[in-house]
Order: C-alpha cells, then structure tokens, then sequence
C-alpha cells in the first residue's frame, strides 16, 4: 500500500497550468484508454476480491423480537478491509440498512481489528473474514406469513499491495411468524453471532504492540508452504508409477470394504467357466474399471475448464449423486436376494445362460460400481499423484487416472489370466445361493451408508423423504419382478411396466419434486443444503465436546499467527478411511495426552460438502482428496509436516514431539 507524501501538495499547486492544446492531448489519450478498458473482455471478468453476504442469527421473525442481522465480508487471499478507526490510512467500512417498515437497527457490532505494520504504516482491519452485524428489533404487529425483506449497502477499502474501493448490496428474506421457538430458531450462521458477541468495545490503542508481533498475518492460503511429506521435483513417469501402485492399494482400503460382495461373487460365478470364458470375464470387469476412472478424468477435465475446483471423491460433495447410489445398491442387493436378475434377457434360451453365471453387461456394470464406490478415499502413493495430476494438462489427467485404474484391476486381471487358480473355490451348489443373498445384506448396509452421508449433507427432514422413495423404488421392482417374467407377453410387459412407472412417478412428486425443502437441499451450494450440512455436523465434526475446531481460513491464520502448533484434520463423512483413522488413532488416549501437553489446536475440516477453501488448501499440499493430515509447528507455519494417509499412534505422537509446543 503506498500513501501520496502530503507535504508536496503545496508544491503542486503552485505549478504552471498547462496549455490548452496539452490539456487536448490529455483528454483525447483519456478517452482512447477508457475505450480500451470498456471494450476489453476482461473488465467484466474483473476479479472480486471482496464478497459481501447478509446474515442472520435466525430463521424467522415473531412481534417485538430482538435478532442480529450482519454483513459478512469474505476477502480473497491476501487482501484486508479496515476497522472503524482505520489508523494512519485507510477507510472505515460502512453499512446502510435497507429494513423493512418498523423495524430499527442498532450501532454496528465491530469484531476487534487485527494491526497491520507495512512500510512504517500502521492500520487496523480484518483479513479473510469479518462479520459487522447490528442488534434489529422487531415493531409490535407484523403479517404472520409474510416475507421480510432486508437489505443492506455496504461500502469498504480493500487493500493488498494496491487499494481498490468497492460496494454491494445484500438482500435476505425471513418469514414472518407469530411466535418463536428459541431452541429452534437458531439458524446456521448463529454460532458466529454469538462468537461476535457484543464486539470489541475499545479502542485500537487497546490493542498493544504484542498484537502486532508478526508484522504480516498468515494467510494459509497465500504461502507456499514447504511440504515435507511431498513428491519434490518428481517427474511424470514418477507419478504414473505412484498412480499404478496406489491404484492397486486402493483394493484394500477400508472405503473399498462395500463392494468386497461384488468382487467375492464375481469370482465365485467365474470359477466354474470356461478359462476362455474367465479370461474375457477378467476382462470386461477390468475394463468397467479403466473406463470409469477415464469417465471420472473427464468429467475432471471439463469442470477445470469451467474454472471450478474439485477433487477425488468430488461426485460424494453431491446429494444427487448420492442418491442415484442408493438407489443403484438398494436394486442391485434386491438382485443377490433373488427379486430379479441384472441382466438383459428375453426368451428361454437366455435361461441357460443365467444359470452359467452373469453376462459381459453385468461384469462391466459391477466394475464400474466398484469403482464408483472406491472414490470416497485415496490411497498412499494414489494421493500425491492425484495431486500431481489436478494442477496438469488434460492428456496428464488421463494418463494418471489410466494407470490408477489398472493399477485396481490387476488383481482381477492376474486371477482371470490364471483360471487354475479360481478352480480351488468351492464349487457350485446351493450354498452359493444363500452365500449370495448373505452378501445382498453387505450391499444393504452399504446403502445405509450413503444414506447417512446423504442426511449429513441435506439434513435429517429432506433425507426422510427421499428415504420413502427408495421404498417406493423396491415396491415398483418388486410389482415387476412378481408379475413378469422371463416368458411373459410384450403387452403384459408393458402394463406391468406401466404401472410400476406410475407408482413411482407418483412418489417422486410427492416426496422429491413436490418438497420446496427437498429440492432446495438437492441444489448445489445452496444456502438450505449449507444449513442442514452445518446443523447435522454440529453434533460431530468439529465437537466442543472432543475440542476439535472447525475449520475456517480466518480461524487457521489466527492460530498459526499467534504461534500455536495446529493440527489439521482434512476428513469427510463419506470418507471410511478418514473415520477409521479417526476412531482408531486421533481419538486414542495416547495421541490426545500429547496433543494436551504440548497445547496443540485441533483443527477439523470437514469436506463432506464442497468448501472451495478446503480443495484450495489441499491443493497446496499437492493433494486432491481426503484424508489428509498436517501438523504445523510453533513459528514455523510455512514448514508444516505432512502424515500419510494411512497413521498409526505411535506416528502421530513422533511427529507431535517433532512439532513441539504451542508457544
């Protein structure tokens, strides 16, 4: 930030006016340049830098209620707005409240300021987040029913290595009812009012020097960070070989544990074929898996190039997605359980063919499942290619999810190119039929699992319906699978058909279209998607109850700019290896009474939805998925240390010692 010297104003009063023909000049290169500027793609592609968002402690508003409204400033990495005393330079932020009839705002609720020092400088202002809200008192009658409107414009100074002034305005709407519940009416941002509190009351000489220690604060997500858990200087063949031999780990991680029924009756219906027959078997399954992680490095290619930024495991971030899952595990369990074959048959010569063992259709099908359902976690060696593979060119993104692909299917490539060897599985009989529908409960309890990762993200309400859905979706395969079959008439068909497509239809209006809170759950970033994420991870992810934070990039640079030692959590509900580590390492006695002894912070960020602040940050570790686990020292923020995915006690307490304490 630089500041005009002052003292040579006078000096520059005093100077010749310049001639008109000068003063011509001026104006017509002005004009040239302005035109330049509007005609430029560019300018409306200007960066945002500063990101005003109104918000509110609670969901409605009864007669007379006393709430707080406030404006949320999200700055970009690096770039600070100003406090209401600004200091030796600067400009305060300022609200204007747009309320509606009868209602009244109080003075504005300051958070205490950081102290900036640059240059000899000193100013007063906030980095990455501030909240500025006012106590709203409500007038005595309101129309129960009615949607509020309020608004706000807001004006600030944004400063980094230049100063740009800039404005909004922000809208809320909030019903209007008759009476509030106060346990209930909290909404998902109220946690950061109540942090506010009454804001600070002082003034900045308040705020001693000590406050000021580290002359610049730390933006995580403006360093670059010396990793020393990374892949150095390591060169594509490298990475593809990390691709190929993480893709074989990834076969027994526990996020692969759901679709070990997939894999044992594949092999079990194989081993009594033709060894031809195995060997394209062997194939098509291994080519179910190629193909869905080339599908996946696609759908990755065409979101970077609509400037978006995911990572493994993306598709999990989407309730929709989730819920094509359910539903492909809950039919495909109703299959092992006998109800109806996953097969395309028509007429009784396809019988014979049942009873041989499944078709190319179904083994490609169930290798493209297995793989879907494999995404959730990385594995060691898979992460840092990954890693490697998301900040490259799109023939690099393929060539690294290839390799992870084979890499998985070469257990089933080996065991199929040896037939000999399925020949010592126990042979045919009817205790394949019962072992089958035991595994039809696995695949059941594997739809209880993306349902609850489902109802982590959408909230318990929304999920309730789409849980009546898939019952429906069992009853409409279920009036199939009894009243048709293998001989049955194209018209019988037909109706049959027919009236299980009316039957669900039917429900999918009443419990998913026709459900504004439904609907509103399912839309990607949307604000009742974000509420019911953050209600339902209040109870767990984050707990006050195990002292583990949430994560937020304004809560990160603070620790670490007062010198603590941070452990950071990168974790996800979807993620099976994230919570085994959890349960099995994070939590175990002795891990917590080091992290107690040397006052270490605990740090959860939950990237079960999507949270641009969290793929920005793995990305800087040279990662693209979960889990993740980074110990940052005392003072030495910018030389954090990076575990594997896979931890044990005594490896966390080791490198706990090496971080040392919290100063």
């Amino acid at each position: 930030m630089r500041i005009t010297d002052l003292s040579k104003l006078p000096r520059l009063l005093k100077r010749p006016k310049p001639s008109n023909a000068v003063l011509k000049l001026v104006a017509s290169l002005a004009f040239v340049l302005l035109s330049v500027a509007f005609a430029s793609p560019s300018w409306a592609d200007e960066e945002v830098y500063v990101t005003p968002h109104l918000i509110s402690d609670c969901k409605a508003v009864a007669p007379e209620q006393s709430f707080k409204l406030g404006v949320q400033l999200d700055m970009a990495p690096g770039w600070h707005t100003y406090y209401k005393e600004p200091g030796e330079a600067g400009m305060k932020t300022s609200i204007d409240w747009q309320l509606p009839p009868g209602f009244k705002a109080s003075e504005l609720i300051w958070q205490k300021p950081e102290k900036f020092v640059d240059a000899g400088i000193t100013t007063y202002g906030y980095h990455d987040k501030v909240l500025l809200a006012a106590t709203v008192t409500a007038p005595a009658k309101l129309n129960v029913g009615e949607k509020l409107d309020f608004k706000a414009k807001v004006k600030w100074l944004s400063c980094k290595d230049i100063c740009l002034p800039g404005k909004g305005e922000v809208a809320l709407q909030l019903p209007a009812v008759a009476s509030v519940d106060p346990g209930s009416n909290s909404s998902a941002q109220a946690a950061d009012f109540e942090q506010l509190g009454n804001g600070f009351q002082g003034s900045v000489n308040d705020i001693t020097s000590g406050d000021a220690k580290a002359t610049k604060a730390v933006s995580v997500l403006d360093s670059n960070f010396k990793d020393s858990g990374s892949a150095g200087g390591a060169g594509l063949l490298t990475f593809l070989g990390f691709a190929l031999v993480g893709g074989l780990i990834l076969n027994i991680m526990p996020c692969v544990l759901p679709v070990i029924a997939i894999k044992v009756m594949s092999f079990l219906e194989q081993a009594q074929d033709s060894p031809a027959r195995v060997r394209l078997l062997g194939l098509t399954f291994s080519a179910g898996i190629i193909s869905s992680f080339l599908a996946l490095a696609l759908v990755v290619i065409a979101l970077k190039a609509g400037g978006q930024s995911i990572g493994w495991g993306f598709q999990f971030q989407y309730p929709g997605f989730l819920i094509i899952m359910c539903a492909v595990v809950l039919l495909m369990s109703l299959s092992f359980f006998g109800l109806f074959y996953v097969n395309i048959t028509v007429g009784q010569g396809e019988i014979d063919k049942l009873s041989q063992g499944e078709g190319f259709v179904g083994t490609f099908f169930k290798g493209v499942l297995a793989t879907v359902l494999s995404t959730p976690c990385t594995a060691p060696l898979l992460a840092p290619a990954l890693g490697f593979a998301f900040a490259e060119p799109a023939y690099v993104v393929l060539s690294i999810f290839f390799a992870a692909g084979l890499g998985m299917s070469l257990p089933y490539l080996l065991l199929t190119m040896n037939p000999a060897w399925l020949q010592k599985l126990p042979k045919p009989g009817a205790w394949m039929e019962k072992f089958k529908q035991s595994m039809g409960f696995i695949l059941l309890a594997t739809m209880v699992w993306l349902d609850y990762v489902l109802t982590r993200q959408i909230g318990a309400e929304p999920a309730s319906f789409i849980n009546y859905w898939l019952v429906t979706l069992a009853f409409a395969a279920w009036i199939v699978a009894t009243f048709t079959d293998l001989t049955s008439s194209s018209e019988r068909k037909l109706k049959v058909w027919a009236l299980a497509a009316v039957v669900l239809g039917a429900v999918s209006w009443l419990c998913i279209f026709g459900q504004p809170q439904v609907m509103a759950a399912l839309v990607p970033g949307s604000t009742a998607a974000t509420t019911a994420n953050g209600e339902a991870n209040s109870g767990t992810t984050g707990n006050a109850v195990s002292g583990w934070q949430p994560f937020s990039v304004t809560a990160l640079n603070k620790e670490l700019s007062a010198n603590k030692t941070v452990l950071l959590d990168f974790t996800a509900d979807w993620c099976q290896t994230c919570q085994v580590n959890e349960k099995t390492v994070l939590s175990n006695s002795a891990v917590q009474d080091k992290l107690k002894e040397l006052g270490v912070v605990k740090m959860r960020a939950d990237w079960t939805r999507q949270d641009p602040d969290i793929t920005k940050l793995l990305s800087k570790f040279g990662r693209a998925g979960v889990p993740l686990y980074v110990i940052f020292p005392a003072g030495k923020a910018d030389a954090p240390i990076v575990l594997p995915e896979v931890i044990t006690v005594q490896l966390v307490v080791d490198e706990l010692t090496k971080a040392g304490k919290s100063q």
